[in-house]
């Protein structure tokens, strides 16, 4: 049984029910309104769409089969008016064809009839907790383009493709060089330098910019006129997720009033003590205020943290030091030998990990961990800056957990068709993803399959009831009809570009293709069939064998080992089935714990 989870969030949300049924409406309705802060009723889909449009609900809760206007009818009217619209569908497990037209309108919500209550409240309450993180995400995402704007107003700026051709400057930079925006474009960095006795400096830079590193630095450059100006330079190689460099960014800071202070003042050029503590102590203001922070020494052992950091993770700053990497990171041994190991080598590594904080609960970081060197060039400590992306992975979890979710539900509904039980697709998912994970395929590869495999047989659905519940021998006219469900559950799924869904089609249009080609529908042979569709294959007809069926009583493990050893490289990959009999005891536990009583 569902248990109703604390529900604090859906006490600040309103939400639209549209429910034809009158005793339904009426008692859904008593319950909804202890919860929510609003609730507005209709009896079909043309009274729902009516009060969408005058109340803009926060979540919209609607049947399908309903008289006027059915309930996708009106929810396709609704993701017209707003595409982001949150929407969750009752439907009855024969509602197969409204359920892949919800999934075309990208509606990813579902409760199947008869209603549970506290499945429906969890829903609500997930929801609302997603559309939190949306609105947060959103807000990060404006506040995120004013810190642009204001760096563009505020600071020069200048964008360096990889051939070292500006790409992009701001008004300011035309301004300081007096050159034009379209003059600028497309000329070589180091166009307006002059020698200045600064040639090492542009070669230390070059070398920098080309190895993916920062760097920063005073530049003498000259303007169009001929007059020479000074700028405090930062370049930083702006990464692609898979660490590539797509482009640089300097941004620069007029330093020629100050500059030309200093060579009045001093023959030598050289700023005295006090200027660099100055300027010492504002760039530390500056990482301070704006960035998680934490330095660690090559033992693994935290030497200091920044308040922001520290907060991050529930604690006071002082309690971190002395604290070991591992007290924090999971799989810390990995991460200390590939970071050093990356540092030494390239200066710093970037990374996404997982950092446990005080009272157990669990943060991800996107990590930038440089490497600080003392005067002989050893690395002294590791200098890491963080930034917390929980939100940002929680939500795409959240996509995902939504497309399984719905893929069960569209399993289930083909094994309520087929008079055969849940569990049975529950068995074959998760042998599946046993057997993917012996064979090597990876944890997430594994994981998908699992997810996909419940809508092997999802185009039965489409097969007359008098030939799919016989209990006799098919004849050859019935059983050319039954072959007919691979391809048809392949062209009810393949109309969905989703990686899920895409794998579901595969596996329900080549799970009846044998080894040797002698399978439908399409009579592939050997690695031309789809591993996920071969695992799947072998995996689904052990669970077969080993169940009663309106047509037969259950095998012995011994007859269904010697089925499968007689059939290797004929119907089943002969290295699946292998590994399937080497595994054998794991499998026969899985199907224990989930068989039918």
């Amino acid at each position: 049984m569902t248990r109703v989870k604390e529900l604090s969030n859906l006490s600040r949300i309103r939400v639209l029910y549209v429910e034809d049924d009158k005793e339904t409406r009426e008692e859904l309705t008593s319950i909804l309104e202890l919860y929510v802060a609003e609730l507005y009723t209709a009896k079909n889909g043309k009274e729902g769409l009516v009060l969408y449009k005058q109340q803009q609900p926060d979540i919209v809760v609607t049947d399908i089969q309903m008289p006027e206007m059915n309930g996708l009818s009106m929810a396709a009217d609704i993701k017209g008016l707003n595409p982001e619209q949150q929407i969750v569908i009752l439907s009855a497990y024969n509602d197969v064809e409204y359920l892949f037209r919800a999934l075309e309108l990208e509606i990813q919500h579902y409760i199947t009839k008869p209603i549970s209550v506290e499945r429906l409240l969890n829903k609500l309450d997930d929801i609302s907790v997603q559309m939190d993180l949306a609105r947060q995400a959103e807000n990060n995402r404006k506040l995120l383009e004013q810190y642009k704007l204001l760096v563009d107003e505020k600071a020069i700026v200048a964008k360096i493709n990889l051939s070292g051709h500006i790409s992009y400057v701001n008004k300011l930079f035309c301004e300081l060089s007096g050159y034009s925006e379209d003059e600028l474009i497309g000329k070589h960095y180091l166009f307006s330098f002059d020698d200045f006795g600064q040639q090492d400096i542009l070669d230390d830079l070059k070398k920098s910019v080309l190895e993916n590193n920062r760097w920063s630095g005073l530049l003498k450059k000259k303007t169009k006129s001929g007059s020479v100006y000074v700028v405090d330079v930062t370049v930083v190689a702006i990464v692609d997720s898979n660490n590539r460099t797509e482009e640089f960014v300097a941004l620069m800071v007029d330093m020629t009033e100050v500059y030309e202070k200093f060579e009045r003042l001093s023959l030598n050029l050289k700023q005295d003590l006090n200027e660099q503590k100055h300027y010492l102590h504002e760039y530390e203001r500056a990482l301070e205020l704006g960035t998680s922070l934490c330095v660690i020494n090559t033992d693994g052992k935290i030497m200091s943290a920044n308040q922001n950091f520290s907060n991050m993770l529930n604690y006071n700053s002082d309690e971190l030091v002395g604290l070991s990497l591992c007290d924090l990171i999971q799989d810390c041994d990995d991460f200390r030998d590939r970071v050093i190991k990356k540092v030494g080598e390239h200066g710093f590594s970037s990374r996404v990990i997982k950092v446990a904080g005080k009272g157990g609960f669990q943060r991800t970081l996107s990590t930038v961990i440089v490497g600080i060197r003392n005067e002989q060039g050893s690395i002294h400590s590791l200098m890491s800056l963080s930034h917390d992306i929980s939100e940002t992975i929680q939500l795409n979890e959240s996509i995902i957990e939504n497309q399984k979710d719905l893929i069960y539900i569209l399993g289930e509904v083909v094994e309520n068709h087929s008079q055969e039980t849940g569990l049975h697709i529950k068995r074959v998912a998760l042998i599946s993803e046993l057997l993917a994970l012996k064979y090597g395929l990876g944890e997430e590869y594994a994981s998908m399959i699992k997810i996909a495999s419940p809508l092997h047989d999802i185009g039965k659905i489409a097969i007359p009831d008098d030939i799919l519940h016989k209990p006799d021998k098919l004849s050859t006219a019935e059983f050319q009809i039954m072959k007919k469900h691979a391809e048809l559950g392949y062209q009810l799924l393949n109309k969905l570009d989703k990686p899920l869904i895409k794998m579901a089609a595969t596996i329900a249009h080549e799970h009846h293709e044998y080894y040797n080609g002698c399978g439908y529908p399409a009579g592939l042979i050997g690695e031309h069939i789809a591993i996920e569709a071969r695992i799947v294959s072998l995996v689904d007809v052990f669970d077969a064998l080993s169940t009663r069926r309106i047509y037969k009583e259950p095998w012995t493990d011994e007859a269904i080992i010697d089925y499968l050893q007689e059939n290797k490289g004929i119907q089943f990959d002969p290295e699946l089935v292998e590994l399937f009999l080497e595994n054998f005891e794991e499998i026969t536990r899985i199907r224990n714990l989930l068989r039918e009583q």
